[in-house]
């Protein structure tokens, strides 16, 4: 019979052999010691041992075993439990930045995650869930919020973006977002709310500011319009008094004034009071538009009366008789606006062209058709032009060319800015074009929905029907 090792190297080698590498590599300690193990034993019964022989094995079973305990305590610490799934939520929930919890039905939090506990002022999960014991009376501002929770919880199984105003531990008060569901049993049962929170205080606030913003500039904007309403009726009651009267006299309606210098004055009176009402009527229209509270009334309009309703309006204004040539071409399709408001566009332009042209200079009014199928008006002078950042001023409200006091043109600068909202109102586009010394062309440009169509007159129709 061979000795010890010979029994051990023909029997058992092969599966000590195998064992050995698995043990080293902690893949399977209990299994690669098992089999380390049964080689042993496989070598001891293939062999007739003597007593000092049997001694020497059980000495060197006692080692072996040793080493596999040693070996699994080693594997046991190995990086393979960071893949078990409890380690990597444990994981998750205490480094979380959101807060994470779980509540009983009842309002009595089972788990809660650092950051939830940084989130409430509390120092530890652990405080947390010590102190806050009744989430309806001590977590919500307003305790309802809690019944609308489960509410949404017992109907949906879910809240999300569920926000609330909350007390801290402090007393000091946040506003934070929920997101949360419903666990239940196999059953059906309901076992607890679990979810998320975030503390969206920063934002609420900044959102909140800006409503009190916008709240505050629709109460100013309000004062505003009631203001100029009632500016509006006071100032224009004792001024049409003013035109009515100064009017009588000048035209010595009662009888002949007498002095030839007081019919001078008249007319001045007159024509100032004319001038004073268009800014005022200019001032308010900027208010309306600003307020959206212009609405147009869209009729059936002819391009030549619309450009000689305009042209009227402008020397009416301004007091100039300058000649102005009106090109329409003959065969213009009819138009489907405002008369009245494209009127008014077309006579700021022109009593702009009629201000800042000297006698002499030309003035041309023109309209044509678009290949679009809209139309255009131009209003053409050779009167003094303005640079390329003096056009950007001017359609701003109340910005002039020129806005000293020693200017030589009046007006409150509001004649383009009320043509440019007026046009656009319309759906259209105004546009400038000008150039210091040589003079301006201003075009509008309207859509095809300014045109008069088949469709408008059915319309037309069946509103007078």
């Amino acid at each position: 019979m061979g000795s010890l090792g010979d029994a051990f190297l023909k029997h058992g080698k092969s599966r000590v052999g195998g064992a050995i590498p698995a043990i080293q590599s902690g893949a399977a300690p209990s299994s690669a010691a098992a089999l380390f193990l049964l080689g042993l034993v496989v070598g001891i019964a293939a062999t007739r041992l003597q007593a000092r022989e049997i001694a020497t094995v059980m000495v060197f079973l006692v080692l072996a075993a040793g080493t596999v305990f040693l070996l699994r305590k080693l594997a046991g610490r190995s990086d393979r439990h960071l893949l078990t799934p409890d380690f990597a939520y444990r994981e998750f929930f205490d480094n979380a930045i959101e807060g994470i919890f779980r509540t009983t039905p009842d309002g009595h939090y089972l788990d809660v995650n650092p950051a939830l506990a940084r989130i409430y002022g509390y120092d530890s999960p652990e405080e947390m869930k010590a102190g806050l014991t009744d989430i309806s009376s001590q977590l919500y501002v307003d305790s309802r919020r809690r019944d609308e929770f489960q509410a949404l919880m017992a109907q949906h199984d879910q809240v999300s973006d569920f926000v609330s105003e909350i007390h801290r531990r402090d007393g000091t008060t946040i506003w934070i977002k929920e997101n949360a569901r419903a666990v239940r049993d196999w059953s059906g049962k309901l076992i607890c709310y679990q979810g998320t929170v975030e503390d969206v205080t920063a934002k609420f606030e900044a959102e909140r500011a800006i409503k009190r913003g916008l709240k505050r500039a629709e109460e100013a904007n309000a004062t505003k319009n009631a203001f100029l309403a009632m500016m509006s009726h006071e100032l224009k009651t004792p001024l049409n008094a003013i035109l009515g009267f100064s009017d009588m006299v000048r035209r010595e309606m009662l009888g002949p004034i007498g002095t030839a210098a007081y019919r001078g004055y008249m007319n001045d009176i007159y024509n100032s009071g004319v001038r004073l009402l268009a800014i005022i009527n200019d001032v308010l229209d900027v208010a309306r538009l600003e307020g959206a509270a212009i609405t147009l009334n869209r009729q059936l309009a002819l391009p030549q009366d619309v450009a000689e309703t305009a042209l009227d309006r402008a020397r009416h204004l301004t007091g100039t008789a300058q000649a102005v040539t009106i090109d329409i071409p003959s065969d213009m399709p009819s138009l489907h606006v405002d008369q009245n408001r494209l009127s008014q566009v077309l006579a700021n332009l022109l009593c702009n062209a009629l201000k800042f042209t000297p006698e002499g200079g030309e003035i041309r009014l023109s309209a044509a058709f678009q290949k679009d199928g809209g139309v255009h008006f131009e209003v053409c002078d050779s009167g003094i032009g303005m640079s390329e950042e003096t056009i950007a001023l001017v359609l701003q409200p109340f910005h002039q060319a020129d806005a000293s006091l020693a200017r030589r043109f009046e007006g409150a600068g509001l004649g383009l800015p009320i043509a440019h909202a007026l046009t656009e109102l319309h759906g259209g586009r105004l546009a400038i074009r000008s150039a210091e010394h040589k003079g301006t062309t201003v075009t509008i440009e309207l859509p095809p929905s300014c045109v008069w169509s088949d469709e408008n007159l059915r319309e037309y129709r069946a509103a007078i029907a």
